[in-house]
């Protein structure tokens, strides 16, 4: 256990590089919560960024040449600090915290706390062991440790040889990393997924607080904490709830983007959305939405507005494309099959048949919605709000998150339209209940923005 937290530090520092070197203190405030957070998921990123360019260069995957990077950047943060001491205030609270809990308080937390253990709980005594989860992630991370990096011509190989391998290797490149320090240990491995679970909920927690008071900053996280979709997903190693996480505070920090202007919190989504292309296939669909989102915003800004507004877009762009296109050359170059959605496949007729299988999509996502043993009552919930608020949904900050769940929600219906390598009830049974996690997040937030009325903060 102890080698797991090693490794779980080395990615805090890498992250924690980032936020106090890279992005000052003094130029962004961030909570500890937020810090600790936002630190990991950046230093997983990083993580995986670090090993893909190691392939690229030919340098092997060594326990030496894995933690040369956090162990340079952690002198580089000690440099800092011990030159000047009165930089140690960057440690400070951004405001005074008020360790006075209501009782509706202590429940939300205690429930948050209990959920988290619960799920600790579920995961110490198994191995990896879902077939996807083998398949798709610990299989490949296993290969990776093997062959002390990525084994050549492994992009070309068949889904008879290795599962999907146009699949981006997020989960594990970042399982291979963690294996540095630990071996090829398949019952400490799955403690990786509430790991990210936490971060994700303390992540989640901190931009709802900077938008709202406290108490409904709990709700909202034990609401999303206790979706049994989204715990069930912390107890298994699948990409699902990581992309989930990422495309939900990508989301998130564009938010306070728009209600803010703080470029800061642009540069941390972009660096978000960026990584999750990493993730999964999917958040292509994402990305698209939210550049698409920021472009009308351009267009609706005022005149003294919009040339910045197009410096931010570009600078967005910018950003995720240095981390996306490494990840895209690679894919392309050779030509990783994709045995779901093939192009050539893709004839007019199979189009037609997909549209005329649309009454099964609809149905089977009605059982999601009304189907409380994933999803308790979330869904029905949504919608009622959604229909209940209506009037509201395009107003203000709320127009730019409708606006980007409605595109995602069209490119997912249009990737379903593009399928070939089986019928569409074979997809739609299979990945629906996944799909749907990924806009949980999103959709609670919108849900947030809809009821908050007097628990909101004034920009």
């Amino acid at each position: 256990m102890m080698k797991f937290i090693s490794a779980l530090l080395s990615l805090e520092i890498i992250g924690a590089f980032f936020l106090l070197i890279v992005i000052r203190r003094d130029r962004y405030k961030f909570s500890l919560t937020e810090f600790l957070s936002l630190s990991f998921l950046l230093g997983a990123s990083c993580s995986v960024f670090q090993l893909f360019l190691y392939d690229l260069a030919g340098i092997d995957f060594s326990f030496q040449n894995v933690v040369i990077m956090p162990v340079f950047l952690l002198i580089l943060i000690l440099a800092r600090y011990a030159s000047r001491p009165e930089r140690s205030r960057d440690f400070l609270p951004i405001d005074s915290v008020d360790l006075k809990f209501s009782k509706i308080e202590k429940w939300l937390l205690l429930g948050i706390i209990i959920q988290l253990c619960w799920t600790i709980f579920l995961v110490l005594p198994i191995p990896v062991h879902s077939h996807d989860a083998v398949a798709n992630y610990a299989l490949k991370a296993k290969i990776f440790y093997t062959y002390n990096g990525i084994p050549s011509g492994f992009f070309g190989l068949s889904e008879a040889t290795v599962a999907h391998p146009d699949y981006p290797l997020f989960l594990p490149l970042l399982m291979r990393w963690i294996y540095s320090f630990t071996g090829p240990n398949d019952l400490i491995i799955n403690m990786i997924m509430p790991v990210i679970y936490l971060t994700f909920l303390g992540l989640f927690y901190s931009q709802i607080k900077r938008i709202a008071n406290r108490m409904y900053a709990l709700l909202t996280v034990f609401l999303l904490a206790t979706i049994p979709q989204v715990y069930d997903y912390a107890t298994i190693v699948h990409a699902d709830l990581l992309l989930t996480a990422f495309i939900t505070c990508a989301t998130g920090y564009f938010l306070l983007y728009v209600r803010t202007g703080n470029r800061i919190q642009l540069d941390i989504c972009a660096l978000l959305l960026g990584s999750s292309l990493w993730i999964k296939n999917e958040a292509i669909v994402f990305t698209g939405a939210l550049i698409t989102v920021f472009c009308i915003l351009v267009l609706r800004a005022g005149r003294s507005h919009k040339k910045r507004k197009f410096v931010d877009l570009t600078i967005l762009l910018t950003i995720i494309a240095v981390i996306a296109i490494p990840w895209f050359i690679t894919k392309f170059h050779y030509a990783s099959a994709n045995s779901d959605m093939n192009i050539g496949d893709l004839t007019p007729e199979r189009i037609w048949q997909n549209i005329r299988d649309i009454p099964i999509l609809l149905n089977l996502f009605q059982q999601e919605v009304f189907g409380p043993k994933k999803w308790n009552i979330f869904w029905v919930l949504f919608f009622f709000v959604i229909i209940w608020k209506r009037k509201i949904l395009w107003k203000d900050d709320l127009f730019h998150i409708t606006l980007f769940l409605m595109l995602a929600v069209a490119g997912y219906f249009a990737g379903y339209m593009a399928t070939t390598g089986n019928n569409l009830f074979f997809y739609v049974n299979t990945t629906i209940s996944r799909f749907m996690l990924h806009f949980t997040g999103v959709c609670m937030m919108l849900m947030m923005l809809l009821c908050g009325g007097d628990a909101f903060k004034k920009v």
